[in-house]
């Protein structure tokens, strides 16, 4: 038993916990049912394997000793005791039974979850992650796999034993090699509170897909068009790549969930018009409808030909789209629907699909629309904005999320000369001179 670390059924473990089946098993324990015949109730008992103490002989006290720290708390897995068994050759650790079983478990059998399912997991695993935050620990290791769930799905963080302090961030801690570990924690960098909401936009990314491992974020909104677009800006901010760039904490995710429960789904939007934080345009390269007269005129006086003035019709919608980012980023913030005209039609985007270059599809449109913006705004602005192509009866709408910056956005005009755009009532307006300069003093100041 000792070289394999494998009990059997009605086997009795530590003179107390009589066996009754496997639960499951990690790359560092293997879990049992069991009852513990002292207090009569039932019991996860996880045997810790040889190779697992031999790689880190001090994860089980470890673990045990933040559980410890952390306290009880209605969505922390709570530990009951923890040891060698008599022989003193196996390492043990005892939590509470939950019988709901994992969180991977339970979406591969059931996938793709419900808003309100989506919303209340993402509460119970802040509230979690904040009482843990709180006292001065960093999970490291938080995925479906380590969330457990009670009879009545109700979730609980579990597996502490990659578990570190917030103080020992930057020292040598044990390896985890998770599909939702942070970008920091990968490439062997600083940790802290925000790696552990990194995993945890991985898990709501996968609860929402039904996907294995998070993947691209074009793809939740792809699949799940039924979700508010909140939800994946959301998600979208939990997985950006730098820890600046993620919410400030549990506490302030927690209230965003809370936000995205009233948020507008793509049609809600729609429907609700332009407005100070709303724009539509119809298309990124091409017009749609017939030439407007007064181009036409030209084209019939042999001012301009129709490939010259079909040139300048693409630049000018192109335009007026960076023009609105720009303007959102300069105000409140903001949101950008290309595909959708002024009455609220959807159009879709795949009308400049043959415009966008080599790649005729969803993706050259995405490749394009990048180039402008950067070649524009600038590369931050693109890492700023959230893209994401949702699909709709009548064609797919970009939908372009542009938060409030903390500097201003300027935007590179052809030739050279910069301008500056805000957002007023429902339309895009230029400044310039002391009323520009007094804007950005008030906004902005140093």
């Amino acid at each position: 038993m000792g070289a394999t670390a494998k009990l059997e059924p009605g086997e009795v473990f530590a003179s107390r916990y009589e066996v009754q089946r496997v639960l499951g098993e990690g790359d560092r324990k293997r879990t049992y049912l069991a009852r513990d015949a002292k207090l009569g109730r039932l019991v996860a008992l996880s045997l810790v394997k040889p190779d697992a103490v031999l790689s880190d002989p001090e994860g089980t006290e470890r673990e045990a000793k933040v559980l410890g720290r952390i306290g009880e708390h209605d969505n922390i897995v709570s530990l009951y005791d923890y040891g060698t068994d008599t022989t003193g050759s196996l390492q043990y650790i005892v939590f509470e039974f939950l019988s709901g079983g994992t969180l991977a478990e339970f979406l591969r059998k059931s996938g793709q979850r419900s808003l309100d399912d989506l919303l209340r997991l993402g509460r119970q695993l802040c509230r979690g992650l904040s009482h843990l935050h709180g006292r001065g620990l960093i999970h490291r290791d938080v995925s479906p796999e380590n969330i457990w769930l009670d009879e009545r799905h109700v979730a609980h963080l579990g597996d502490f034993d990659s578990a570190i302090t917030t103080d020992s961030a930057n020292e040598l801690r044990p390896v985890t090699t998770n599909a939702f570990a942070a970008p920091e924690e990968r490439q062997g960098g600083s940790l802290g509170v925000h790696s552990d909401l990194y995993s945890l936009g991985g898990v709501l990314y996968v609860a929402a897909t039904g996907a294995g491992r998070p993947g691209e974020l074009g793809l939740l909104s792809s699949q799940r068009p039924d979700l508010p677009l909140a939800y994946g800006d959301l998600v979208a901010r939990l997985l950006a790549e730098s820890p600046d760039d993620r919410p400030a904490d549990a506490g302030s995710v927690l209230r965003q969930l809370g936000q995205v429960r009233h948020a507008p789904t793509l049609d809600a939007l729609i429907a609700s018009g332009e407005s100070n934080n709303v724009e539509f345009k119809s298309s990124l390269r091409h017009l749609l409808g017939p030439l407007p007269a007064p181009l036409k005129a030209r084209i019939d006086a042999g001012v301009k030909t129709l490939d010259q003035v079909r040139q300048e019709v693409q630049k000018e919608l192109q335009t007026a789209i960076t023009k609105t980012v720009a303007a959102f980023l300069n105000t409140n913030g903001g949101t950008l629907l290309v595909g959708v005209d002024d009455a609220g039609a959807v159009l879709g985007i795949e009308h400049d699909f043959k415009y966008v270059g080599a790649k005729k599809n969803a993706d050259g449109w995405l490749l394009y629309l990048n180039k402008v913006i950067v070649q524009v705004l600038g590369l931050e602005v693109w890492s700023a904005i959230q893209v994401s192509l949702v699909p709709h009866e009548q064609g797919t709408v970009a939908v372009i999320r542009c938060p409030a910056r903390r500097s201003e956005t300027w935007h590179h005009d052809e030739g050279g000369s910069e301008s500056f755009y805000i957002r007023l009532s429902n339309e895009t307006r230029s400044m310039t001179g002391p009323g520009l300069v007094k804007y950005i003093r008030e906004r902005w100041p140093a």
